[in-house]
């Protein structure tokens, strides 16, 4: 089960959780851009990069999640690093951040690595170790997911879904959060359905809604002859005409936000 990109996702969306994560202040998301960098001529790939929007003042978080065994996690990460520096800034302040499920998946042999472990610029993230999420914290909750097996995580995920429907937060991100808490579910039983999750977690696909059924038929009907991908841009303008927020817009149709957004601002942009 490949993770990083669910993590990417999962921080695109809910930023605040990731600096939480590394004992920071939620608020502090405000300060950053997630980015994933790739460097072609080399084939290397950060997971992601939260970048500060002003670099004099803040590090650049640059954070792998590693959920498959390896000996050369500390090796791949100070490369990683030394690309971010070679082709940014090399005065830019930085901080890495490995996010495992457990300490059984770390690098048994970590005496080489010690320049780096023994500094302030690593944080080591155990998810089985962080203290349970309070019931209000339903970002925290989902991150517990990814890391629990897949039956500790459809029994938590079961308990999660009603607590967060009777919670008092907005209704744009209550569906957020049940869709990833479905993605999180489908990740941790490949062989299932869709349709088999949402039985099991007593949820409906947000597709199904009003507004994105009003939209879909809209948008699709101004774009039925410019084919699938012109439709689905008709449906997040249509959207976007009705005011919707970005997070809602990407929740329904299954985009990223930075999706989303890249649409929006080339619309604007004719």
């Amino acid at each position: 089960m490949k993770r990083d990109s669910l993590f990417y996702r999962y921080f695109e969306a809910m930023p605040g959780c990731f600096f939480r994560l590394v004992g920071r202040p939620e608020s502090d998301a405000n300060r950053y851009e997630l980015n994933a960098i790739e460097y072609k001529d080399t084939s290397v790939r950060l997971d992601g990069v939260f970048q500060p929007r002003n670099p004099k003042t803040d590090p650049a978080y640059i954070w792998e999640a590693q959920y498959y065994p390896s000996d050369a996690v500390y090796a791949n990460l100070l490369a990683k690093i030394g690309r971010f520096l070679e082709h940014g800034d090399p005065a830019q302040d930085w901080v890495a951040v490995v996010i495992y499920p457990n300490r059984i998946m770390e690098q048994k042999n970590l005496r080489p690595y010690r320049c780096l472990l023994e500094s302030d610029q690593l944080v080591r993230v155990y998810l089985d170790e962080l203290p349970p999420a309070p019931p209000d914290q339903f970002e925290m909750g989902v991150l517990e997911l990814i890391a629990s097996k897949p039956d500790a995580a459809l029994r938590k995920a079961q308990r999660l879904v009603p607590e967060l429907r009777e919670s008092n937060r907005t209704e744009v991100m209550k569906r957020q959060l049940v869709q990833f808490v479905e993605t999180v579910i489908l990740y941790q039983f490949p062989k299932m359905s869709r349709e088999e999750i949402e039985k099991m977690l007593q949820v409906s696909d947000v597709r199904q809604t009003r507004v994105f059924q009003e939209a879909f038929e809209e948008g699709t009907e101004k774009g039925r002859e410019e084919g699938r991908q012109e439709g689905l841009t008709r449906v997040i303008l249509e959207l976007h005409t009705r005011k919707r927020p970005v997070a809602e817009i990407a929740a329904v149709t299954g985009l990223s936000a930075a999706r989303v957004r890249s649409i929006l601002k080339k619309h604007r942009s004719k």
